[in-house]
C-alpha cells in the first residue's frame, strides 16, 4: 500500500471556484502598503478563508488565536485525514506483531521477554481499527446530500429526517444500506461481494473495541486480541478505498511522491 495525497475541506469545489471565496471579514480589512499579517487575521475573529498552497492549490482554513499569535491553520478532509491516521497506525501495528510473536513463540527461550509489546500492538492495531472506521463514518455523513430527505413509512405514521437528523438519529448501517442508495442512486451493498464482507468485518470488530464487553473469564478480552492479530487490514484498506472511489471518483489517490511510509 502507498500512502494518499493529503486534501483538505472542500477540496474540489475550492479548486474550481476559491480564488473568489473569502470571509466577508477578510475581505473587508483595509490593507495598508506595508501589509501586518497578524492584524489582518486578528481580525477575522475566529473565521474561517483560504491560503493557496505551493502547487497553488486552494486550501481551506481556519484562523486559530494561539495566546495572541494568530495563524492559519489548514482543515483536512477528516474521512482522509482519519484514513491517512489509519494507515500510519497500520505500518507500526506490522513491526509490532512481528515483535510480538518473536517475543513469545517460545516460552523457554533465554531471551528477555518485553511484555510492552503487548500493550503496543494492542494500541496500535485498535487505533488503526478505530481511525479507519471513523473515515468511513466521515465520509458516508459528508456525502448524504444537503436537500435529500429520508422517509421511513408506518403503519401509524411517517418519519421524515433531513440531513442532520440522519447523521444523528439514522444507524449506520442503515445510511449505508438504506439512506444511500436512495439519495444518490447506487448501491455498494446491492450484492455481497469481497469488499462488502471485509467492511462489515471492519464494523464487528470496531464495535467490539470500543464497546468491549467485560467477562469473567477473559475471553471477550483474548477473542478481542485474537481479531486484531488475525484482521486482514491490507485488505480491509482496498475495500474502503473502493467504497469510496465508488461514489466520489479519485477521491482517494496515491501520493506522487517516491516515499512509501
Amino acid at each position: 500500500m502507498k500512502h494518499i495525497k493529503k486534501k483538505f475541506l472542500f477540496h474540489e469545489f475550492l479548486q474550481e471556484r476559491g480564488d473568489n471565496i473569502f470571509t466577508k471579514e477578510l475581505e473587508e480589512i483595509p490593507l495598508p502598503q506595508n501589509i501586518d499579517l497578524q492584524k489582518i487575521l486578528k481580525g477575522t475573529k475566529g473565521q474561517v478563508g483560504i491560503i493557496k498552497s505551493t502547487n497553488d492549490e486552494n486550501i481551506f482554513s481556519m484562523v486559530y488565536n494561539d495566546s495572541g499569535t494568530y495563524c492559519m491553520i489548514p482543515i483536512p478532509d477528516f474521512s482522509l485525514m482519519n484514513y491517512h491516521q489509519a494507515y500510519k497506525n497500520n505500518i507500526d501495528r506490522k513491526e509490532l506483531r512481528k515483535e510480538l510473536i518473536r517475543h513469545f513463540k517460545d516460552l523457554k527461550s533465554e531471551e528477555y521477554k518485553n511484555f510492552a509489546f503487548a500493550y503496543e500492538f494492542q494500541g496500535c492495531a485498535s487505533a488503526c481499527i478505530i481511525m479507519l472506521f471513523t473515515s468511513l463514518e466521515c465520509f458516508v455523513n459528508d456525502i448524504i446530500p444537503a436537500d435529500f430527505k429520508y422517509i421511513v413509512p408506518d403503519t401509524k405514521r411517517t418519519e421524515i429526517y433531513n440531513k442532520e437528523q440522519i447523521q444523528e438519529f439514522i444507524p449506520f448501517m442503515d445510511k449505508l444500506k438504506k439512506v444511500l442508495p436512495h439519495a444518490l442512486g447506487k448501491d455498494f451493498f446491492s450484492k455481497q461481494t469481497t469488499s462488502t464482507s471485509h467492511i462489515y468485518n471492519l464494523k464487528d470488530l470496531r464495535n467490539a473495541i470500543v464497546h468491549t464487553k467485560s467477562d469473567p473469564t477473559g475471553q471477550n478480552h483474548a477473542e478481542i486480541l485474537k481479531k486484531l492479530l488475525n484482521f486482514k487490514y491490507d485488505e480491509t484498506f482496498k475495500a474502503i478505498t473502493t467504497y469510496f472511489n465508488f461514489h466520489k471518483e479519485g477521491f482517494v489517490e496515491d501520493c506522487s511522491c517516491d516515499e512509501d511510509w
